[in-house]
């Protein structure tokens, strides 16, 4: 089950919990019962089901979902949380395609019905995807995933291997996001950054240490024309702290001895920029890693980076470069630091992200980050 897919089902709770109204009832002013499924209205043998059921009183007792769907009976616990009865149902692997009847029921009485569509099972899937287009950088990130909900299938420990690869990685079950797919194994390991352009085998390895199956991905390293062959880089900028409605990139005055925020944006990093890039400079006490602000003051805003610098005791006044190398020295930008006055006192400093020339708001996040994963993740599985 792909990132795209996931995604789907991701929104398909939202509605179903926050604006649609699936489940019928014997009445309208009666107990509602609604299911959550991955895909809206229909699941895979295998596949977990989320039941709700409203409109009940907390002092119910024995209230419970039927269908031949299930291997039995299902019995719904109330949730102070959400104020109604919740359960998780597990399809039965061995249930055929078609539409299964739901019964919520009180006891012996029948409250609130629904129906679920049941596709036909799949066979196991190993994909291994580039997060961004058809091809993957050296040192980027990558999907990998193996989904074998089917009858018959075993074993949790799966992994990995390719000469594209540092190490083997292992393909873990994921809770969170492949909460209805309990059988959904995987893994978003690192290409090499030396990696050559390229196709590259990668093997899925079952617990045994069989070969399971075999997938191939193009590895491409960025050329001219390409968005981050050169990216869109903003900085370095320089500002006391991190309420970055100070940065400037020239101009910026710091006392010997003192401490400055060195920053960096960029609309198109380099594939394990964050792991690379750097500032130097002859007023620092050494060269500072800039760290990716993965705070929620960079919720969607292009990807930037800071460090906090330490300027150098003894300089004298003057005005000293700071350079920042990217794009595997491709993109070599410099500022200019303004040293004056005599070394200050150490004090405290203020190392939270804020918002400034680098903020934006985290609404765009959710809208982009969903755009994002469904038109470059596209494949999705229907029946």
């Amino acid at each position: 089950m792909g990132w795209s897919r996931r995604v789907a089902a991701l929104v398909s709770g939202i509605l179903l919990s926050g604006c649609l109204s699936t489940g019928t009832a014997f009445a309208a002013s009666g107990p509602k019962l609604d299911v959550e499924m991955f895909g809206s209205d229909w699941a895979r043998p295998g596949q977990l089901v989320d039941l709700s059921l409203e409109g009940v009183p907390r002092e119910a007792k024995a209230v419970t979902a039927t269908s031949s769907a299930f291997s039995g009976t299902v019995a719904l616990k109330w949730s102070d949380d959400d104020g109604r009865f919740d359960a998780v149902a597990t399809l039965a692997l061995s249930d055929k395609p078609g539409v299964y009847p739901l019964v919520a029921k009180i006891g012996d009485r029948a409250v609130a019905r629904y129906k679920i569509r049941v596709l036909p099972s799949q066979r196991p899937s190993f994909e291994v995807q580039a997060l961004y287009g058809t091809a993957a950088r050296p040192g980027e990130q990558i999907d990998t995933e193996f989904d074998d909900l089917y009858p018959g299938e075993t074993g949790t420990d799966f992994t990995v291997r390719s000469t594209a690869l540092a190490d083997p990685v292992r393909l873990v079950h994921d809770n969170q996001y492949d909460h209805y797919t309990p059988r959904l194994f995987t893994g978003q390991p690192y290409i090499r950054p030396e990696v050559k352009d390229g196709t590259y085998a990668f093997g899925l390895y079952g617990p045994d240490g069989r070969r399971v199956a075999e997938k191939s991905l193009t590895v491409r390293a960025a050329r001219p024309g390409d968005s981050d062959y050169l990216g869109r880089a903003r900085g370095p900028v320089f500002s006391p702290t991190f309420d970055l409605d100070t940065a400037r990139e020239h101009g910026y005055r710091v006392r010997a001895g003192g401490r400055v925020y060195v920053l960096w944006k960029d609309t198109y990093p380099d594939p394990g920029e964050e792991n690379r890039l750097s500032a130097t400079s002859p007023a620092f006490t050494q060269p500072v890693n800039l760290r990716r602000d993965d705070t929620k003051a960079a919720d969607g805003d292009d990807p930037r980076y800071y460090a906090m610098a330490t300027v150098r005791t003894g300089l004298t006044s003057g005005t000293y470069p700071v350079t920042v190398v990217a794009h595997h020295g491709r993109v070599k930008r410099t500022g200019q630091l303004i040293v004056t006055g005599r070394p200050v006192a150490k004090r405290g400093v203020t190392a939270d992200p804020g918002t400034g020339w680098l903020g934006v708001s985290a609404g765009l996040l959710v809208l982009t980050a969903l755009g994002v994963y469904v038109v470059r993740r596209h494949r999705h599985t229907t029946a």
